[in-house]
């Protein structure tokens, strides 16, 4: 099996967490009866992936995600326990609250049609423009991966609960504050040892950061509309600006035809 070894460390570094981690994954697997080729049929990952992240060799946030899944079994049953300080994160939503974000989800719902189509045009003159330069080639898809996506969203409502600026998480957590916006936004990839500062500077466990695993708690549910509620604010100031620039490029345009 001709495929490229994920595991993101130097030669021999290793520690305890790791080591621990390994066996664990070993034992879960061996318990299941599958060996490390059926793993790697499930994950598309190569035998010596699973063979260093098996011996304590440090793993990708995106490599430990796909072998969770692969195993079938919540990552609280096979990460090992956390030496930091855990606290809980007591966040509630009100009826009222509750009610006012139903509202706002059925007033984009009255109007994603002709939004939509607002954006399906502008997507068609940014093509026009970029083809008519030289050498301009398609525009790229969305090159973030839907679990890194997820993972950053997760992290970014856990430190609004928290009431963190991204540079006092990225403080905390041994992170240069550019590198931890790209985590936010998806575009970088965490180690499991990088994860694991990061937990410790929002005080979870890092069980907690793996979204779209089994035993998810109902907190995150939450979290999650309080994070986007909070992106709908952060956007309403470019909305604004928006809706004011294509009402001067309307009266732009008006002038230039008269």
């Amino acid at each position: 099996m001709n495929k490229k070894t994920e595991t993101q460390v130097s030669d021999g570094q290793s520690d305890e967490y790791l080591v621990d981690l390994g066996q664990r994954i070993k034992d879960v697997r061996e318990g299941k009866g599958m060996n490390v080729v059926n793993i790697c049929f499930v994950t598309d990952l190569a035998v010596g992936t699973i063979s260093n992240i098996e011996r304590g060799k440090n793993v990708s946030y995106v490599t430990l995600h796909k072998i969770l899944l692969a195993l079938k079994t919540p990552p609280n049953e096979i990460l090992p326990l956390d030496n930091h300080d855990i606290l809980p994160i007591e966040v509630t939503i009100s009826e009222e609250e509750t009610q006012k974000y139903l509202e706002l989800a059925d007033a984009f719902q009255k109007t994603s049609g002709s939004l939509s189509h607002l954006i399906q045009k502008l997507h068609l003159a940014r093509e026009h423009d970029v083809a008519a330069r030289k050498g301009a080639t398609a525009s790229e898809s969305d090159p973030r991966e839907p679990v890194v996506k997820q993972l950053g969203e997760r992290i970014r409502d856990i430190r609004l609960a928290r009431q963190m600026s991204i540079s006092e998480l990225g403080a905390a957590s041994g992170h240069q504050t550019p590198a931890m916006q790209l985590i936010e936004i998806g575009l970088r990839k965490p180690s499991i040892e990088s994860l694991r500062r990061i937990a410790a500077a929002l005080k979870i466990a890092t069980a907690d950061l793996f979204p779209g695993l089994p035993n998810q708690k109902d907190i995150f549910n939450s979290l999650r509309t309080l994070g986007l509620y909070s992106n709908i604010q952060s956007v309403r100031e470019q909305v604004e600006f928006f809706n004011d620039s294509f009402i001067a490029l309307s009266g732009a345009i008006q002038k230039t035809v008269n």
